[in-house]
Formats: structure tokens, sequence, C-alpha cells
């Protein structure tokens, strides 16, 4: 069996991507990985297919629904959220651009929802970055009184 041209399945995806904001690549689970925002949604998966991830489960079942797509499975554990296109569309950029974007559009919501968790509620009146003040010490010398006075 022929070792999978990597370099040319990543060519195709990113074309796919060309275009899309806040796309960045690196390696994860030993792979190429494409991320929106620090969110992977598309990967080109060692064994020759090109993954995207798409935690929406009507656009999961759409994607699964087509004829050559296959769930990601990386030894025996199958990677949830995860879909192997057809490779079909390897060679068609036009249904491979269709759901990268749709990937993307999802990479970049939960994106902006791991951002809103992150951020601490404010106190009303204070301004974003600026520090709480700390309740005031209480005082001890000659002139407190002490407990039980």
């Amino acid at each position: 069996m022929a070792e999978p041209d990597l370099g040319s399945l990543r060519a195709c995806l990113e074309a796919a991507v060309e275009g899309m904001p806040n796309v960045t690549w690196r390696r994860m689970f030993g792979c190429q990985g494409v991320f929106a925002s620090g969110q992977i949604f598309g990967l080109i998966w060692k064994a020759g297919r090109i993954g995207l991830r798409l935690p929406e489960p009507t656009a999961f079942e759409e994607l699964m629904a087509s004829e050559g797509a296959a769930p990601w499975t990386a030894g025996t554990k199958t990677m949830s959220n995860w879909v192997l296109v057809p490779e079909a569309f390897h060679s068609d950029p036009d249904p491979l651009r269709a759901w990268a974007e749709r990937a993307h559009h999802l990479a970049l919501l939960a994106a902006r929802a791991s951002e809103t968790k992150a951020e601490p509620p404010r106190q009303k009146g204070r301004k974003k970055g600026e520090a709480q003040e700390k309740p005031a010490e209480p005082k001890s010398g000659p002139n407190s009184r002490k407990q039980g006075e």
C-alpha cells in the first residue's frame, strides 16, 4: 500500500480555508491541524484523509450521511464530532470549501463562548483591567476597642 500524500491533502485543505479569518496551522494529535481563534476545526489525518470537526449534531449527521464519509477513529477510539470527509472531496474543492466553512464557523462560535466563560464578572463601576479594592484591615493599637469591651 502506497504512503498517503499528506502534502497534497494539506494543500487541498489550505485552499479550502483560504481567506477565512483567524486561521492558523499547528501539529495536534500527531498530524497537521487547522484552527480558528485557537479552536481546532480540521486536520490532515496521517492515514491520508481530511477530517473536520462538527460539534453541532445536525451538521455532523448531514456530513456523515455523505457517501464515503467516515467517523474519525484513532486506534480503537472514535473521536466525537469528527468526520473524515469523503475522499471525493480531496479533488473537488467546492464541497470541501462549504464544509470547511461550516466547521470554521462552529469553531469561531466555540472560541467566543470560551472567551465569555473565561472572563470574570466585573464589579459595578469598575473598568476592565482595574484592580479590585481590598477590604480595609481591622485597626489594632492602643485606641482600638478590644472584643467584649
